[in-house]
This record gives C-alpha cells, sequence and structure tokens, in this order.
C-alpha cells in the first residue's frame, strides 16, 4: 500500500511539474508569399510618390518639343544655369527623384561624351568645358538633403548621329554612352528607355538586352524603365492613357517597347 501511494505521490508530483514549466505559446506559421514579389528597388520606386523629368537641352533654346538634330551646338549656352536651385525647388515639392534628360532625340549629349563631338563640347557653355550631367549629379548630392536621388534618360532615337538605321554600329555607340553614364557619375537610381521614334526615322533595332545587361552588371541596384520594364514603367500607355483599374503588376507578354496599345 505505501508503494501505492508512493507512486500517487510521484505522478501528482510530475503532472504539477509540467504544468509549472512555461512554454512558448504555438503561433501559426505564415502563410506562402504571392507571387510575383517587388525587389527593394521596386518597392523603392512604389514609395516615392512624386518624381521630377527635367527635359533641358537644345529644344530649350529653339522652344521646341521634339528637336531635329540639325541643331547648331553654339546654340546651347545657359550662362545662368543653376543645377542648385532645380535641387532645391524639387525638395521644397517633395519631390524623391529627378531625371535628367542626358541626351534627347536631337542626339545632343549634355555631359562631353567621348564618342561624339555633338554635345556640351562644342558650344560656348563654360568655353567647352561644362557637364550639365555632372553639375546636375553633384547638385543633387549636395542639396538633396539626403532624401532625392538621380536618374538619366538616354534617348534611343538619335536624329542627329550617322551611325543610327546601322545597327550594329549605333548599338555600339549606344552602349559606350550608357558605359559613360553609368560609370563616370556615381550611384544612378534610375535609367529610362522608350522605343519612341517619328515615322521618318531610319529602319532601326535596338539591342535592349543587350542595353539592360549592362545596366545590371554597372550598377545593380538601379531601375530600368521603358514601356515593358523590366523594373517599372508608367501607368497605361506614354500617351497618357490607363484603363479603369491599374494594379502593380502586370502581364510581361502584353508588353514591347514602343508598343502604345496597352492600357492597364
Amino acid at each position: 500500500m505505501a508503494k501505492f501511494w508512493y507512486l500517487v505521490c510521484m505522478i501528482t508530483f510530475l503532472e504539477l511539474s509540467k504544468l509549472a514549466i512555461s512554454r512558448p505559446e504555438q503561433v501559426p506559421t505564415p502563410p506562402l508569399p504571392v507571387l510575383p514579389l517587388p525587389t527593394f528597388s521596386q518597392l523603392k520606386w512604389q514609395q516615392r510618390e512624386l518624381i521630377m523629368f527635367l527635359h533641358f537641352g537644345v529644344n530649350t533654346f529653339t522652344d521646341s518639343e521634339r528637336g531635329t538634330g540639325k541643331e547648331n551646338p553654339s546654340i546651347f549656352n545657359p550662362v545662368g544655369l543653376d543645377t542648385k536651385q532645380w535641387v532645391t525647388v524639387a525638395a521644397e515639392a517633395g519631390i524623391s527623384l529627378m531625371i535628367l534628360t542626358a541626351k534627347h532625340h536631337d542626339g545632343f549629349c549634355l555631359w562631353p561624351s567621348k564618342y561624339t563631338d555633338h554635345s556640351v563640347i562644342s558650344s560656348p557653355w563654360r568655353n567647352g568645358h561644362g557637364d550639365v550631367v555632372q553639375e546636375f549629379i553633384d547638385a543633387v548630392k549636395t542639396h538633396g538633403g539626403g532624401g532625392i536621388d538621380a536618374g538619366l534618360y538616354l534617348s534611343p532615337w538619335d536624329r542627329h548621329d550617322k551611325r543610327y538605321g546601322h545597327d550594329l554600329q549605333y548599338n555600339e555607340y549606344y552602349l559606350a554612352q550608357l558605359q559613360e553614364l553609368l560609370t563616370k557619375y556615381g550611384s544612378v537610381k534610375e535609367i529610362w528607355f522608350d522605343g519612341f521614334k517619328g515615322n521618318e526615322a531610319r529602319n532601326m533595332s535596338y539591342y535592349f538586352s543587350d542595353w539592360f545587361a549592362m545596366v545590371r552588371e554597372l550598377q545593380s541596384s538601379i531601375n530600368i524603365f521603358s514601356d515593358a520594364g523590366p523594373d517599372v514603367r508608367w501607368v497605361g500607355n506614354e500617351k497618357g492613357s490607363a484603363g479603369n483599374t491599374s494594379w502593380s503588376t502586370i502581364n510581361s507578354t502584353l508588353l514591347s517597347i514602343g508598343n502604345l496599345s496597352v492600357l492597364e
């Protein structure tokens, strides 16, 4: 009988001991994510809210939207240029990204490219030693207060360069200039491409896959913008038309650069 009560007491003690030992609370495991997930750079882009595009170049002096490529570089002479003022205004407006047209369709380069003389080198501005891209990047870094990033636009359509219309030669030229912009000026957070060209443009194939590969190699955290991404694109299409519902994701098989029919 004594052994029986001893066993009962031991079992009771063990059961009480189990109750006294605190156990971590069991919580449900989180569900698997709904794919696709944005990259860090894409998420940052979604959170920007306001972005500024700076269309500056020879068109500023001809009062035209699109240049012909025949403009004389001597017309480019912004004696009062103050990129710090650009950035100050952007900061006051809550802008988080400023994108500069380093080269528009007219082919005039706002930086002293080694691959053409149709640039600031041939202009009277700063006696041919100016570099708008450098002044822009420096102003963003110095006066942006840490809340503004820089982006660049390099037009695929070039109405000036004689290599345009010759696939291999022009794509090599474009890649060379792209390399200049993404190696000479530090971190660039967005690079803009588009497939727009006028009806009068010479037949030309762009090596977009090679361009994108170079961008990824030179700056891994950059966002690539075009009609078809691959990272970010506008809402709807280049004409400003969008569907009734716009989502953050889109079926990329519906997209092609230069295609203005997609409305999502």
